[in-house]
């Protein structure tokens, strides 16, 4: 699928922006995207895994923009899944539970023991990617895969602060990102 919310963007718009403003990363979107949510509740849905990829240095360039109070506005429901799903990754990784491996992953729900633990729920974005980066050059990039499921009034961002996305169709899974 191509990525469809970042579609309007122009040669132009992203000259206006700037480059020092923009940052690229992927995240693979699969067949599970586009299945509808048949559950009744939400939480019984089994989501889809899709693999995602960023550079360091586009991770560094995210770090810098967070601390220097820039707000972050993501182009697309899987830029931001994206994102999040680092996020976690990186608690995990500060928290031990990933074994320091190469290979990132996040399941659906993986997120709520993390948050809910003392030591980790405080963990801010720039600690959680900086440990994610320790020892990389920028060259390196960071692979993985989440199975991360966004639900509204359950889940709060930790990364994304503002979203441009387009329409997306009623009880898809696009809409738990």
């Amino acid at each position: 699928a191509a990525p469809t919310a970042g579609l309007h963007f122009t040669d132009k718009l992203l000259r206006e922006i700037g480059d020092e403003n923009l940052s690229f990363l992927s995240l693979h979107v699969g067949a599970g995207t586009f299945k509808p949510v048949v559950a009744e509740d939400a939480r019984d849905h089994k989501m889809h895994a899709e693999s995602f990829q960023v550079s360091v240095g586009e991770v560094r360039r995210i770090i810098s923009a967070i601390e220097s109070g820039k707000p972050l506005i993501v182009v697309g429901t899987t830029s931001s899944r994206t994102l999040e799903s680092l996020y976690w990754c990186g608690v995990k990784r500060i928290a031990g539970l990933d074994g320091g491996s190469d290979d990132l992953s996040l399941g659906q729900e993986e997120w709520i023991p993390l948050l809910e633990d003392s030591d980790t729920s405080s963990t801010t974005a720039a600690e959680s990617f900086r440990a994610l980066i320790e020892g990389k050059t920028d060259d390196d990039m960071l692979r993985g895969s989440t199975s991360l499921m966004i639900i509204p009034k359950k889940y709060e961002f930790k990364v994304v602060q503002n979203l441009i996305t387009n329409f997306h169709a009623p009880d898809s899974t696009l809409m738990l990102l």
